[in-house]
């Protein structure tokens, strides 16, 4: 057999095969990225809840707790929305935090929860000629955590 042939068949081979790779490889890496970004904002929304319910009997809780999730979220590239609630009334200030907190003397009822809820959206990695993966990556991402207020 001669091997004239098959001159040019792996060349043929690499050219059916390498986009399917492609794909593949970006697909891994886009999905790595979200799942890094995802355990990027629950890991804030842990630390902004375990300060929020931390914060009884301090002035400025809203602001503590937003500074501590700011600190965790600080990398990521896209809008990052953060709401609070105390025992299922919304914190939008210091004051109304902290009056749902309670102070030193008055504890909150028993069980009160914490929550911080964090919303993210951004562009997914890859885009251009690429832009196509963006039907199958969501756009956008939520974590949301709650603690014991002590």
């Amino acid at each position: 057999m001669k091997r004239t042939k098959q001159r040019g068949a792996a060349t043929v081979e690499l050219a059916l095969v390498l986009p399917l790779l492609l794909a593949l490889i970006f697909g891994i890496v886009q999905f790595g990225w979200l799942m890094n970004n995802y355990l990027v904002l629950t890991n804030a929304a842990s630390l902004g809840a375990h300060q929020l319910a931390a914060e009884r009997g301090y002035a400025s809780p809203a602001s503590d707790a937003i500074a501590a999730v700011q600190s965790q979220t600080g990398a990521l590239n896209g809008t990052v929305t953060i709401s609070m609630s105390v025992g299922g009334t919304p914190c939008t200030s210091n004051s109304a935090c902290a009056s749902a907190l309670g102070s030193n003397t008055q504890a909150p009822a028993a069980g009160t929860q914490a929550t911080v809820q964090i919303g993210y959206t951004f562009a997914p990695l890859f885009g251009g000629k690429l832009d196509n993966l963006k039907s199958i990556m969501p756009v956008s991402l939520s974590a949301t955590m709650s603690e014991v207020v002590q």
